[in-house]
């Protein structure tokens, strides 16, 4: 089932391919389906050209924690914090730092 929302999302964004929502949404199917390397490299891509979309960078350094990548981890914590100032999204720069705190305790 996950394979074929991939594909229904990949055409989407064929149609809209400057869709920083469908990119998103791409590289959490791309997690879901346990292709973990595509789905960072979907995220990095995707901060890269819209550095403002403030859930990829949780779920980046969700996905970098889990692989054991605490470091840099951490650092996407502290990048999306910090673009949460720009953005004024409070809320999101909570959860990035809670998050930042429990990698750096597991670790």
């Amino acid at each position: 089932m996950s394979a074929e929302r991939l594909e229904q999302l990949m055409a989407m964004l064929a149609e809209e391919p400057g869709d920083a929502f469908l990119r998103y949404a791409i590289a959490l199917e791309h997690k879901r389906l346990g292709d973990f390397d595509t789905a960072i490299g979907a995220l990095e891509a995707l901060l890269t050209d819209d550095p403002a979309h403030v859930p990829s960078y949780y779920q980046l350094a969700l996905m970098l924690g889990e692989l054991g990548r605490v470091p840099d981890a951490v650092r996407t914590c502290d990048a999306g914090a910090l673009q949460c100032l720009v953005t004024g999204d409070r809320k999101a720069r909570m959860e990035l730092l809670e998050l930042r705190r429990t990698l750096l305790d597991e670790e």
